[in-house]
């Protein structure tokens, strides 16, 4: 990390003419800015200038000062060297500043004998247009104490009638792994980012809805987003259900949907988990159509599509067998706290930690069981955002380049986010899960040097494009 200050002071006698002084030649390193200071006496020609890859500032002196002459290496994140030698033809002394990544222009004047440059090292550069109505992109390069940053953005009008904001499966299964630029081709997608975290076999861990359709339940009531038509909610989001055997009375609740059944659960499968429930001969599957239990197995029940399967382990396998017969009627509900989707949010993801809140940044990470890896770590990140007027933001910082982009940390996000205008914002699947596809090309660096498949993702659609 930068020292908050640090003032290397070379007391140096300058030798101008038969002018001799005492006065220092000063380097300061600031958090935010490095800073050179030089003597240059009434009349002595000088020259600043700086090239750009590698970066260095170059400083010529019309006199060549030996007294001056040498090298001096820093351990800092955006200073490399400083070297002072005697300058090529007609130039005397030539100092030069290498620096480990392009700063921003340098910036120097010369008043009362003194020649001040100085560098920035905490910035942004933007730019941003319009990629089609209601949609912006930006890019930008920042730079921050730990290093250079490239952030990309989407912004979306929300309220623009040609604009749907839908989550996506890969390969349209809970069990897949897919390019975001391949959902994003497959749904006529204007752009993309990827979304929830997701398990090595592919499974999303967390919240999905799809048009109105719950994929999987969130864990953990981990931060998610809903978007309907015109709007966008972000949230901490529950998970409640039950099954109730119509025909004798009886209830037990659902602990979750389209996942592996663990120790004395109750899950249920849809058509969206694949054809087969995937479950071990340790529970029991009660495969239901139309409200009726048709068949009961001991696993890997072949999912019906006008149906659904209930598996039950441990304590949940023996009240079915004790409770549960073929012909039964059954019923199930599965609620989601708050329940969006009866407040008409029928596209749902989740992701988390919370990073802004009503325009303030609160990282939830620890209520919400985050790993170490994601908490604390510096790494490229994706997240989402809400602004006051109701644009949507997609955000994905590059990261693990060193001299290109360094990451960020959840705070470092958080304050992105918001500077970015977001009042309420959240982390979704990042490192070398992060991706940004626009018109099916990818605007980001992935750090694993190509696109990595990911489980699920977020698309900006033209409704139009699906009819």
């Amino acid at each position: 990390m930068r020292m908050t200050t640090l003032l290397l002071i070379f007391i140096l006698f300058l030798v101008f003419s038969n002018f001799v002084s005492a006065e220092p030649l000063t380097l300061q390193v600031n958090a935010d800015r490095i800073g050179l200071t030089v003597v240059v006496p009434p009349k002595t020609d000088y020259r600043v200038w700086y090239s750009l890859n590698p970066m260095k500032v170059i400083i010529d002196l019309e006199h060549f000062y030996p007294e001056l002459v040498g090298r001096h290496d820093f351990d800092d994140v955006a200073l490399r060297t400083m070297r002072i030698d005697q300058g090529p033809g007609d130039i005397g002394t030539r100092m030069v500043l290498e620096f480990n990544y392009v700063l921003p222009t340098p910036k120097w004047r010369y008043e009362n004998d003194l020649l001040t440059i100085q560098i920035d090292t905490v910035f942004v550069q933007s730019t941003v247009r319009t990629i089609t109505p209601g949609v912006r992109y930006g890019h930008e390069r920042r730079g921050i104490a730990a290093g250079p940053l490239i952030v990309n953005f989407l912004e979306v009008d929300l309220t623009h009638p040609n604009l749907e904001i839908r989550s996506v499966l890969a390969q349209d299964q809970v069990y897949g792994r897919e390019h975001v630029s391949d959902m994003a081709k497959r749904s006529n997608a204007i752009a993309a980012v990827n979304g929830l975290f997701f398990a090595p076999d592919g499974r999303p861990l967390g919240l999905m809805v799809i048009d109105g359709r719950l994929i999987t339940e969130p864990f953990a009531n981990r931060t998610a987003i809903g978007f309907k038509p015109g709007n966008a909610v972000i949230g901490a989001v529950g998970f409640s259900g039950s099954i109730t055997n119509i025909t004798k009375d009886k209830r037990i609740k659902i602990s979750g949907i389209n996942r592996p059944r663990l120790t004395d659960e109750v899950i249920i499968y849809t058509s969206d988990h694949g054809s087969t429930t995937k479950t071990n001969s340790f529970g029991v599957d009660l495969i239901v159509i139309d409200q009726k239990v048709v068949e009961i197995c001991e696993g890997n029940a072949v999912i019906p599509e006008n149906g659904i399967v209930i598996s039950g382990h441990g304590v949940a396998r023996d009240f079915f067998l004790e409770h549960f017969a073929v012909g039964d009627l059954v019923e199930w509900s599965m609620t989601l706290e708050p329940d969006w989707l009866a407040e008409g949010y029928v596209n749902l993801i989740g992701g988390g930690p919370r990073l802004v809140e009503n325009g303030q940044i609160k990282i939830t990470g620890e209520i919400e069981r985050f790993q170490p890896d994601v908490l604390y770590s510096r790494a490229p990140r994706t997240a989402l955002g809400i602004t006051k007027d109701k644009k949507l933001l997609l955000v994905t910082v590059n990261g693990r380049q060193p001299g290109i982009s360094v990451g960020v940390t959840l705070t470092e996000l958080a304050e992105i986010m918001i500077d970015l205008g977001a009042v309420d914002a959240m982390n979704l699947d990042g490192g070398g899960s992060t991706t940004m596809v626009i018109r099916n090309q990818v605007l980001n660096l992935p750090s694993d040097g190509i696109e990595r498949p990911v489980s699920n993702g977020i698309m900006i659609i033209n409704p139009e494009s699906r009819k």
